[in-house]
């Protein structure tokens, strides 16, 4: 994984955003047209320009995620656009600059949500923002009537609980919000008023980031799988998920594989074979956790720890479920939130002492190092 990019570097990557989003929807806004000036070259060097420099300062995963975001919205422009109408632009067709600015808008969220402060406040930050949209969301649908954002409100309900209130999606709403109200302030599309014929909204609607939030997940899922079986087919000890890949790769896996001691055994009937059961009691989760962690996709990765200390907890399986809250402390410690990793990773080391395991010393000096 490569380094985050400097404090300095991110703000002022930031702070280019809104000054650079207003100079390319000029160069193709109705005002400028009416005038006789055609701005749309500009547009064309401004945006792709702006992205390059952003990638400058995504590690790598994210550089990754944000090229593929560029095609993939030129998709996504092509059918709501063109094919369904929502909404159309000043010019007729997509201009080419608007899937460089999708990639440039997530590229400008990925580096709000991990600069330290935003880290640090990631709680607070979260409830405010639900807070603002939601209120948003039916402000629009008492006053103008806007069923559109109110299904695409409903639809984000759903995506953050799956992806526990990720704090990218609502600050991708904020920046999809100056974008619409300047685009059409500007003139450079409007959405209709009635998409599908049944629904209603507003120009433009409020709930129209949950689209880029939709493309994000989807994006984000494919690489996630891609990056998945390209590791298998390296690993030596086996291709695409085998059980001795990951017996072999996943530390979690290796300790799940252990019969547990006979005062400490499953509630649920342990598999006939280990090929009943090749992730090791059911505890697949894991796996797919430490997965998501060496990809750096945090939230999911603690989604699955948390599933697995659970499970474990259902079944009386202590040791299981102090190694997943080890694995969910080292998640919080990597997002910046030591108060929250320590009391987990503690809940570990007191289990190894517990049960006099030889590697109670060495996991206990690492909670150390957190704390000094």
């Amino acid at each position: 994984m490569s380094s985050a990019p400097s404090g300095a570097g991110r703000r002022w990557r930031i702070a280019l955003f809104f000054p650079v989003v207003l100079f390319v929807l000029a160069g193709d806004s109705a005002w400028l047209a009416a005038r006789g000036w055609d701005g749309r070259l500009a547009t064309m060097i401004a945006a792709p320009a702006y992205l390059l420099l952003m990638l400058g300062g995504l590690r790598h995963e994210h550089r990754i995620m944000t090229l593929v975001f560029v095609p993939f919205t030129a998709a996504g422009e092509y059918l709501f656009s063109i094919v369904f109408q929502w909404y159309t632009y000043r010019a007729g067709g997509v201009p080419a600059y608007v899937p460089f600015g999708h990639a440039i808008l997530l590229a400008t969220g990925i580096l709000i949500v991990d600069s330290p402060w935003v880290v640090r406040h990631t709680r607070g930050l979260r409830r405010a923002l639900l807070l603002f949209h939601g209120l948003l969301t039916l402000g629009a649908l008492l006053v103008y009537g806007d069923t559109l954002s109110a299904l695409l409100g409903l639809i984000l309900l759903g995506v953050l609980i799956a992806y526990r209130g990720r704090l990218l999606y609502l600050v991708i709403g904020v920046l999809v919000l100056y974008i619409e109200l300047v685009g059409t302030w500007l003139g450079c599309w409007r959405w209709g008023p009635a998409p599908f014929g049944v629904l209603r909204t507003t120009n433009p609607p409020v709930g129209a980031f949950v689209c880029y939030v939709l493309a994000e997940v989807m994006v984000m899922q494919s690489i996630v799988w891609v990056l998945w079986m390209r590791r298998h087919r390296r690993a030596p000890g086996g291709a695409r998920g085998t059980r001795g890949y990951y017996s072999q790769q996943l530390a979690l896996i290796r300790l799940l594989y252990d019969p547990p001691p006979a005062d400490e055994a499953p509630a649920a009937p342990a598999p006939a074979s280990p090929e009943a059961d090749p992730y090791g009691r059911g505890y697949a989760a894991g796996a797919l956790g430490l997965t998501y962690a060496a990809l750096d996709d945090l939230e999911r990765a603690l989604t699955c720890f948390e599933r697995v200390a659970a499970q474990a907890a259902e079944r009386g399986d202590p040791a299981v479920a102090a190694l997943a809250a080890w694995h969910s402390g080292r998640i919080h410690l990597r997002a910046g939130r030591p108060e929250l990793a320590r009391p987990l990773m503690q809940r570990y080391v007191d289990h190894l002492r517990a049960t006099g395991h030889p590697d109670a010393a060495r996991h206990a000096a690492e909670l150390a190092a957190v704390d000094a």
